[in-house]
């Protein structure tokens, strides 16, 4: 049955993770119709420094700007 594996940084909070596998489990049993204790959802948390955005880590300073880059020169 479904296996959804979903990665990201990690958390502020543990509720936060809790309230993802719940809204995941909620769109893929409505969507497939799967039974819920069927459904495995796994979230893997990344550190910043371990994730890129256009060849920018995540953990420097100017990401959210740098990671939306479309080329080198900018």
């Amino acid at each position: 049955m479904p296996y959804v594996h979903i990665t990201t940084w990690p958390a502020k909070d543990e509720s936060e993770i809790i309230g993802l596998q719940e809204d995941i489990t909620y769109a893929v049993h409505k969507n497939t119709g799967a039974p819920l204790d069927k459904i495995s959802v796994v979230i893997t948390e990344i550190s910043p420094s371990r994730w890129a955005d256009a060849g920018v880590p995540g953990s420097h300073k100017d990401f959210p700007v740098k990671s939306r880059r479309k080329n080198y020169e900018e």
